[in-house]
């Protein structure tokens, strides 16, 4: 346990947080050689946490480090740390780093994977940010193009969304979203984003270069499944303050509305089709098949 309520564990044993320790000789903190992925509970159990380990898969294949824990072992261990953080709903998060090795960028000696477990109580987001609409940015700071560090990969490597939300914090916004090099709308910096005009919802494509979110699946879903027109699709910021409504997603915000762009206001905050959207999500949230 940690002053800030948190509970940790290396390679599976929970430990105090003065013993929450790896080699400084491991290449997830040398090089951000690492790879993460953060389940949420629902009424006591995993959600989706089987999309998650998909995902934790292809992130690992991408670096070429295939996982040396099996898939049983990880929800095990996910699971055991909600246990042992115990009360209310908790935020997963397990990282798998390359391991110890030399201080190179040559990683053929690093054997063992190292697996670090932090759970702490589920984020609760602002009720004003759900009534009238957070406010977001457009990034000057670009998305790594996906010919770089794929932003696929959800990697321990996380400055370029570090930077983007310090200019997304410095304009009192919760959340700034990033442009490619192109100038396509990619993502924001822990969040996927959605937009809506005539009707028609409206999300970047996988090939701008973004991380593809288990919620943003979720909501593709959902929208087909309450008869909405859903597209994924090339978006620029200018796409985005023509829009008549817009909401980001996420494991921890789950459908939050936008309610301004940079200086510009949108009329609808939390429009009718977001509510819409965001209450059959609920019922995705809810539903013991979804659960692990």
């Amino acid at each position: 346990m940690s002053d800030y309520g948190y509970t940790f564990s290396i390679n599976g044993e929970f430990v105090d947080e003065s013993d929450a320790k790896i080699s400084v000789l491991d290449h997830g903190f040398l090089f951000g050689d690492s790879i993460y992925e953060v389940v949420r509970t629902v009424d006591g159990r995993l959600f989706a946490a089987d999309r998650h380990l998909k995902r934790l898969h292809n992130s690992a294949n991408a670096l070429g480090m295939p996982l040396q824990r099996d898939d049983e072992w990880l929800l095990q261990h996910w699971r055991d740390m909600h246990a042992k953080r115990g009360g209310g709903e908790s935020y997963l998060r397990i990282i798998i780093t390359r391991g110890v090795g030399p201080l190179s960028l040559d990683f053929s000696d690093c054997e063992t994977q190292n697996v670090v477990g932090i759970a702490k109580p589920l984020n609760r987001w602002p009720d004003e940010d759900y009534a009238h609409g957070c406010k977001i940015v457009l990034a000057k700071l670009r998305r790594n193009p996906k010919q770089s560090t794929d932003p696929a990969i959800k990697s321990g490597n996380y400055l370029n969304n570090v930077m983007a939300l310090k200019e997304a914090r410095a304009q009192g916004a919760t959340e700034a979203v990033m442009l490619n090099v192109e100038g396509n709308v990619t993502e924001a910096t822990t969040s996927n984003i959605f937009m809506i005009k005539d009707g028609i919802v409206k999300t970047p494509a996988l090939k701008e270069g973004l991380l593809e979110g288990v919620t943003r699946g979720f909501i593709l879903e959902v929208c087909r499944d309450v008869g909405l027109k859903c597209e994924e699709a090339v978006l620029s910021g200018a796409d985005l303050l023509n829009a008549d409504e817009v909401f980001i997603t996420g494991t921890t915000r789950d459908v939050m509305p936008v309610g301004q762009i940079n200086e510009e206001k949108l009329s609808r905050a939390p429009g009718s089709l977001t509510i819409k959207i965001a209450n059959a999500y609920h019922e995705v949230l809810h539903d013991p098949k979804n659960s692990q």
